[in-house]
């Protein structure tokens, strides 16, 4: 009898050890914005501080919406929230955005990444929790100022950006072109240009997507997502979305750490105008939401299983 119930127990244990390993990871909500208290600052344990990336003018909030002020402006916000590690293979993060155009898509020219959103690791830097200014002619060195272009030679942010074509239905010849690129951040100190994700020539392009051939309809909702997972010990997968469209791609990480989200869309794109107070001045976020999940220590795992032999034993 004692050799069968330990072999019931051995079995009974591994067995709860393989339902824990096959449990879904439960997310962490970081923070999940939906902008109903009307402050750009954190008021509510779900809310997040946000700021201006580039100009002073760039954003606007109301009761349930934050607004991207772009227009003929190219602008940017950003938040920064609590370090998120992706200490161990299968631990992800996730950031999910919902977001209505205005009446006017303007797609008279430079449509390509026109649209930015993205996720990097702040290096502690203070004064990026804050509102930033930059821009070609005003450089910020937050953000990472090369040596090879005039500045002090700070590092470049580590981390991805997502980028969207932007297109609308008066040119679908050049809108079946429209994909999910990913870029990542140059790393050392010579190569930024003291600016976020208004210029993309501080960021190494992995790979784009194959051809989606969306558009952009005014005064239409979208969604869309950035997820990043550790995928081994060097390598993350960077995953898009966009309205139903998806992307992946690999990559051998510079930091494993994230804690600032940002977005930014290019100028005469979205909006007619660059006023805060105009309707049509540019994007309106409904919800952003950033969520961490972890996966279980494989001690954590077996002590699940240890567990599960312990109550038997005692029965």
């Amino acid at each position: 009898m004692r050799n069968r119930f330990t072999n019931l127990s051995m079995l009974t244990g591994a067995a709860l050890l393989t339902a824990a390993m096959a449990a879904p990871a439960q997310a962490v909500v970081v923070f999940d914005d939906s902008f109903a208290d009307g402050d750009q600052a954190k008021t509510g344990a779900l809310d997040t501080n946000w700021w201006t990336s580039s100009s002073s003018s760039g954003d606007e909030i109301s009761v349930g919406t934050l607004g991207l002020v772009t227009g003929s402006s190219g602008r940017g916000l950003h938040t920064i929230f609590p370090v998120q590690t992706l200490s161990n293979v299968g631990d992800k993060i996730i950031a999910s955005y919902t977001y209505t155009t205005p009446a006017t898509i303007d797609t008279s020219g430079g449509n390509s990444s026109a649209l930015r959103f993205g996720l990097f690791d702040s290096l502690g830097q203070a004064g990026l929790d804050d509102h930033v200014s930059a821009s070609s002619g005003s450089p910020n060195a937050l953000y990472g100022w090369g040596l090879a272009t005039g500045g002090p030679g700070t590092q470049p942010l580590p981390g991805y950006m997502l980028d969207l074509d932007v297109y609308n239905n008066s040119d679908l010849v050049a809108a079946a072109g429209a994909d999910i690129n990913f870029r990542e951040h140059l790393q050392g100190n010579i190569t930024g240009t003291g600016r976020l994700m208004a210029t993309t020539s501080n960021f190494s392009s992995l790979t784009s997507g194959p051809d989606e051939g969306y558009v952009f309809d005014p005064n239409t909702q979208y969604t869309g997502s950035i997820t990043i997972e550790r995928i081994s010990a060097t390598e993350i997968e960077i995953t898009g979305t966009h309205n139903g469209a998806t992307w992946s791609q690999t990559d051998v990480f510079d930091s494993v750490n994230f804690d600032m989200f940002a977005m930014h869309a290019n100028s005469n794109k979205f909006g007619s105008s660059n006023s805060a107070g105009d309707p049509d001045n540019g994007l309106d976020f409904s919800n952003i939401k950033v969520e961490f999940l972890p996966i279980p220590e494989p001690a954590s795992l077996a002590l699940i299983g240890l567990g599960g032999l312990a109550l038997l034993r005692r029965s």
